[in-house]
């Protein structure tokens, strides 16, 4: 018998799962605090970020643990593709992960999957971006095969994903921030062909950001470009997803959990996207998330390093705003100057791990979580080991910001760069 449609009040409603990356323990931490329900982290093997830190086998557990302990779940990243030399390594490695009581196991490869079913019984599995999901058989073909979570590909449309959602009955995700590939998410072999770096491998040389000219074979050395800005050429370089706008669409739709793309980020980036996000599906909870709430949220994202924003495959009718770039590189309006590292009650201000220079009369907005961003006018600091007022921070010092009071341990600090 057919299976009828499912309406989307059939599906469970309730508020999307926040799925945040991280590259580290650290990083871990800090996303978990700035309130992720879940993480998604790799190991030192299989995954498509390996030149990433990722994470041992002790710092995997250690993570796990401190998720947990904070409510928040873990899924750990196997995704590249197994070849067949690789499958006796491949299964040591889940021996190794077997009592690691991580949440789920990402996977795209079906060898990978059948393995991960034999070795590591019982574990969730949830399939990657990278296996190119695109239609509601395709989903059922997976959840046979024990499937308990699909991330959509990121190039099918809205009107399909609601089509999908309604056919479907086991968890949706997708993608809602971050890079974009030119390519069908990690299909793309031009990193390996210039580079001898296997985008399937997670060692992507990210290619498609290069800068190219047009040759002709008789005239060698002679550049021609192919459609130039002040910056230069770059034929493949996409934008990058912001789906913040659209996220109560997505929530009203069914989606089960939404996705922050950035493995290789700093916590920085993982905090602040985190927290926007956040408190994006707070305000749709509370049915109060207006254009208002919306374009302040957006105001804070822009304060990270980011390339221009859009609304990708999902949205967009005319797919040219992917590549129409007229900045192509990275925006950053913001400085991370660093962050807390401990408190000094004789100067009532926190000891800054400094990342990036800062100086006297600056303004540092301070982002905390759980809380709204603040100002404060920087008028002394000083050394926390001699007591030595200084006037200039540099990256690796550590300074005291005088009277800035406590903050939070997690705290991001950022200064408005003047150049922008």
């Amino acid at each position: 018998m057919k299976k009828p449609l499912l309406t989307n009040t059939q599906r469970h409603k309730k508020i999307p799962e926040l799925l945040v990356p991280a590259n580290n323990l650290n990083v871990l931490k800090y996303a978990v605090s700035y309130g992720a329900d879940a993480v998604y982290a790799g190991g030192k093997k299989f995954n498509l970020r390996s030149t990433g830190e990722n994470f041992t086998l002790n710092e995997l557990r250690e993570g796990v643990e401190y998720a947990h302990s904070q409510g928040a779940k873990v899924y750990f990243t196997l995704n590249s593709v197994i070849f067949e030399n690789e499958i006796p390594s491949f299964i040591r490695y889940l021996k190794e992960l077997k009592n690691i009581d991580f949440d789920g196991v990402i996977v795209s490869d079906s060898g990978a999957l059948d393995m991960v079913r034999e070795f590591l019984p019982g574990k969730q599995i949830h399939i990657s971006t990278q296996t190119n999901i695109a239609n509601h058989r395709a989903v059922d073909f997976f959840k046979k095969n024990g499937v308990k979570r699909i991330n959509i590909a990121r190039e099918i449309s809205f009107s399909d994903l609601k089509s999908i959602l309604n056919k479907t009955d086991i968890e949706i995700e997708v993608f809602v921030h971050g890079a974009l590939c030119i390519s069908y998410s990690g299909r793309c072999m031009l990193s390996k062909y210039m580079a001898g770096r296997d985008a399937n491998k997670g060692e992507c040389a990210h290619s498609c950001r290069w800068k190219y000219y047009l040759m002709e074979e008789k005239r060698p050395n002679m550049f021609f470009p192919i459609d130039q800005d002040k910056r230069g050429t770059y034929i493949y370089n996409s934008r990058d997803l912001c789906l913040l706008g659209r996220l109560k669409l997505l929530s009203d739709a069914g989606v089960d959990a939404v996705k922050i793309e950035g493995r290789m980020k700093s916590e920085n980036y993982v905090s602040l996207t985190t927290w926007v996000y956040r408190k994006a599906l707070d305000y749709i909870k509370e049915n109060k998330y207006t254009g208002k709430e919306i374009a302040c949220l957006t105001a804070e994202l822009d304060k990270c390093s980011h390339r221009n924003f859009t609304e990708g495959f999902m949205f967009l009718k005319d797919k040219s705003e992917l590549t129409d770039n007229d900045n192509v590189g990275y925006i950053n309006k913001y400085r991370f100057i660093g962050t807390c590292a401990g408190f000094s009650n004789r100067f009532n201000g926190p000891i800054i791990s400094v990342r990036n220079h800062f100086c006297t009369g600056e303004i540092v907005d301070v982002l905390q979580p759980g809380s709204d961003p603040f100002i404060f006018k920087i008028e002394k600091m000083v050394s926390p080991m001699d007591e030595t007022e200084l006037e200039y921070a540099n990256p690796n010092d550590s300074v005291i910001i005088c009277d800035l009071g406590k903050i939070s341990p997690f705290s991001i600090l950022r200064i408005k760069d003047w150049k922008s």
